[in-house]
C-alpha cells in the first residue's frame, strides 16, 4: 500500500475534504470518547476557523497539520496543529499544539510517519499535547516528551450550592482551602474587558510562559463550544491583582465555572484566592448567575496553603526545542486542544 504524508494548506476544498473525514470518522465509532458535534462536518469546520482564520498566533507560514493519504483509499488520518506563542525572558518561543490526531484502524502502520513530520518540527517549535489517549500517553513518554505532573482541584461552591458551609465541609476533607476574608477585597473591582485589561507582560523568571495579547485573550473567550469569561481582578488603585478565564460546564445539573487559564501578578500575594473571594461575594461580578462551583485547578502543590486539594491525572505533555531545553516552565491546567474544540 502507498502512503503520500502532506502538509494541510489554506484551500477551502482540502479543508471540506478534511472536515468530511474527521465527521465520518466519528461516525464510523473510531473514536473513543466523542464530544457533541463530532460527527458533523460543519463543526470540524467552524473548529478550523478558530484554530486558524481567527488565531492571531497563526501566520501565513504557521503549520496547520499534515495529511495522511493512501492510494486507493483517499484521507485515513489527519494530525492538525494550532500555533501559538509562547516566551522566556523576553524571547519567544514558537509553539505548536497538536489536535485531532486521527488515523483510519487498518492504517496504523503509516502512524510513525506523521511523527516523525512532528519531531522534524520539535527541532525549532515546542509542541505540547494536552489530549493524548492512553496509548498515545505511552508513546510520547517513549519520544522523550515531558508530563506535567498530576493537576490539583480547588472547590467553591457558591450561595446557590451550600456557599460558606459547603465550602466548610470541602475544606474539612482536603478539597477546598480557605479564602482572604470579604473585606480584603471589598474595595477592588472585576475587569471584563481583555482589551481594556493593563498588563500583559510575563514574568521575568528564567521560566517558560504563554504568551498574551489583547487579541488572543479576546480570541480564546470567544471561541470553543463552552462559554466562557474573563475575569480581571484590580485593588483600589486600578492595579492588577490577578486575571482568569472561567470555563463553565455542566454535568449531573451542576453548573461549574472552571479557572484553568489565569496568572497572579503579585509575588508572595494570593491574586487568585482575592479573585475566587470577589466572585463569591458580589453578585455583580459577571459570573454567571447559574453557577453552582467555582474550580481553581493548578500544577504542583499549592504555593500559599498545605491542603493537598482533590488529585486529578493530568493528560499534559510537551516536548521542548534543543535551545530552550534548560529552561523550566509554567503549566497550566488550559495548556492543550481541548478549550480549542
Amino acid at each position: 500500500m502507498g502512503y503520500q504524508i502532506s502538509s494541510i494548506g489554506d484551500s477551502v476544498v482540502e479543508r471540506r475534504a478534511v472536515a468530511a473525514f474527521l465527521a465520518s470518522f466519528v461516525r464510523d465509532g473510531e473514536l473513543l470518547n466523542p464530544r457533541p458535534g463530532d460527527d458533523q462536518a460543519d463543526v470540524w469546520e467552524q473548529r478550523m476557523g478558530w484554530w486558524w482564520d481567527e488565531n492571531p498566533f497563526c501566520h501565513d507560514d504557521s503549520p496547520r497539520g499534515y495529511l495522511l493519504e493512501h492510494d486507493e483509499s483517499g484521507i485515513v488520518g489527519f494530525n492538525g496543529l494550532i500555533p501559538f506563542e509562547y516566551e522566556v525572558d523576553g524571547e519567544l518561543l514558537p509553539t505548536l499544539v497538536t489536535t485531532t490526531f486521527f488515523v483510519r484502524a487498518g492504517h496504523r502502520s503509516a502512524v510513525m510517519g506523521l511523527l516523525s513530520r512532528l519531531r522534524g518540527l520539535a527541532k525549532t517549535h515546542q509542541i505540547i499535547d494536552g489530549s493524548p489517549s492512553p496509548e498515545m500517553r505511552r508513546l510520547l513518554d517513549r519520544l522523550g516528551y515531558h508530563h506535567a505532573g498530576d493537576r490539583t482541584q480547588f472547590l467553591f461552591p457558591t450561595a446557590k450550592f451550600g456557599g460558606a458551609g459547603s465550602r466548610a465541609i470541602l475544606r474539612a476533607i482536603g478539597w477546598s482551602h480557605s479564602l482572604p476574608p470579604s473585606e480584603v477585597v471589598a474595595t477592588c473591582r472585576i475587569v471584563r474587558d481583555p482589551g481594556v485589561w493593563g498588563d500583559f507582560a510575563s514574568p521575568r523568571d528564567g521560566r517558560i510562559h504563554r504568551r498574551l495579547t489583547p487579541d488572543s485573550l479576546r480570541w480564546f473567550i470567544r471561541i470553543g463550544s463552552e462559554k466562557r469569561d474573563f475575569f480581571g481582578l484590580v485593588d483600589a488603585a486600578g492595579e492588577p491583582l490577578a486575571h482568569a478565564i472561567g470555563i463553565y460546564k455542566k454535568r449531573h445539573g451542576i453548573q461549574t465555572c472552571l479557572l484553568l487559564d489565569y496568572r497572579e501578578y503579585r509575588e508572595g500575594e494570593d491574586g487568585l484566592g482575592l479573585l475566587v473571594r470577589k466572585l463569591l461575594d458580589d453578585p455583580a461580578s459577571g459570573l454567571d448567575p447559574a453557577t453552582k462551583m467555582i474550580v481553581l485547578s493548578r500544577f504542583g502543590e499549592p504555593p500559599r496553603s498545605a491542603i493537598a486539594g482533590r488529585k486529578v491525572d493530568s493528560i499534559l505533555y510537551y516536548q521542548i526545542p534543543p535551545p530552550w531545553q534548560h529552561h523550566k516552565r509554567s503549566c497550566l491546567p488550559v495548556e492543550g486542544d481541548l478549550p480549542l474544540l
